[in-house]
């Protein structure tokens, strides 16, 4: 699951404000950035549970017996609630990215007028710590976006060719691309368990304590 939203307008009037302002201001500033990391990360696994229940409801569609109808509008039904939670995941990983974003470039700017060389040798540190966990983010929900996308249009090309073929005939003619959506959806859950995972560990890097407020 991707990464993006608002704030270079905000930076350039908090790299204005005086240092030691700033260095007030970072602990809480820490926080939001942290908060908004897990409210990402929470969208990741309501994503991922979404796409379960997705795949059950296609897998239960893909046996000819009982009722197709019925059937078929369950799995309708969990495409549009996938497609429109893959909407608000995007928008949250964007804002969380530029939140992000937003604080390293801050506290770069701020850290960069330390003159004490043992503090300034420990915020260097600091930052290329934090940098492997940005990256690993990227990576994850990078992939996952990719994945993501086909795996999205075959579900829903799999929805309007059983719409007018509703029958063990058409379920027969589709088995190759539900199978394929089955492993498709795995490797997205695979990618989006590693970004949680990933985002998780970035937000308590980055919350004051070491911990951020669930």
């Amino acid at each position: 699951m991707s990464v993006r939203i608002k704030q270079f307008a905000a930076i350039v009037a908090l790299l204005a404000v005086p240092a030691l302002v700033l260095a007030a201001a970072a602990p809480d500033k820490a926080e939001k950035v942290a908060e908004r990391m897990l409210s990402l990360d929470k969208a990741i696994q309501q994503g991922a549970a979404q796409i379960d229940k997705t795949l059950a409801s296609l897998n239960a569609l893909a046996q000819p017996e009982g009722d197709l109808t019925a059937k078929y509008k369950d799995f309708s039904k969990n495409v549009d609630t996938l497609d429109k939670m893959s909407q608000k995941a995007k928008s949250n990983a964007e804002a969380a990215a530029k939140d992000r974003d937003a604080y390293i470039a801050q506290w770069k700017a701020s850290q960069d007028k330390i003159q004490n060389p043992e503090l300034k040798a420990a915020s260097e540190a600091r930052r290329g710590e934090l940098q492997p966990k940005i990256e690993a983010i990227k990576t994850s929900l990078g992939s996952a976006r990719e994945t993501f996308t086909p795996f999205m249009q075959d579900l829903k090309d799999l929805r309007t060719f059983l719409a007018n073929q509703l029958n063990p005939g058409g379920i027969a003619a589709a088995q190759s691309l539900i199978t394929k959506c089955n492993e498709s959806g795995e490797r997205v859950k695979s990618d989006l368990s590693q970004g949680s995972t990933a985002v998780k560990d970035l937000a308590a890097s980055i919350a004051p304590g070491g911990a951020a407020k669930k």
